[in-house]
């Protein structure tokens, strides 16, 4: 189960209970916490944890992380093992490619990756917020491309001034 995330930005840090949206942004880092209960011999296992978008058949993920979870030598009882795992926040570029995007509802997957059947899923619990001072040009990139591609094109085809070109 998911104990509790906690956000820590190049200037400091907070804790956030589960019940509230966390908003981040690029160039901060989410620490994952978790509790997991686990009885057998002494292991060490990976912490994996992902945001992403929960799909119709799967978990889509964009950013993950991984850890080291250590666990005890418990063979008759239960104990809890605590780990946490970090998510560095890397924003996509200005074409939308690469890392993650300015977006609401984002969701959050934890699992251990030799035992997949130890997960938890957190939906609709980040935001991520834009760049400070950054543009947003996605809007621009799909006016712009267009008429790049209409300049690469016109002087093959040419005009009837010059009669020059594939057709004429």
């Amino acid at each position: 189960m998911i104990e509790g995330l906690q956000v820590f930005s190049p200037g400091g840090g907070w804790l956030a209970p589960l019940q509230e949206k966390v908003v981040l942004a690029p160039g901060d880092v989410l620490r994952v916490s978790v509790a997991v209960p686990y009885r057998g011999p002494e292991a060490e296992f990976t912490l994996y944890s992902a945001i992403g978008r929960r799909g119709l058949l799967a978990f889509n993920e964009i950013l993950v992380g991984r850890a080291a979870l250590a666990c005890p030598d418990s063979p008759d009882s239960y104990v809890t093992v605590l780990g946490d795992v970090d998510i560095q926040i890397v924003g996509s570029d200005w074409l939308g490619l690469g890392g993650i995007s300015p977006g609401t509802g984002y969701d959050l997957y934890v699992k251990i990756e030799e035992r997949p059947n130890v997960f938890a899923e957190i939906d609709n619990v980040i935001d991520i917020a834009g760049a400070a001072g950054a543009p947003d040009l996605t809007g621009m990139a799909a006016m712009v491309m267009p008429l790049l591609m209409l300049g690469m094109v016109m002087p093959l085809v040419g005009g009837e001034e010059t009669g020059a070109g594939l057709f004429g």
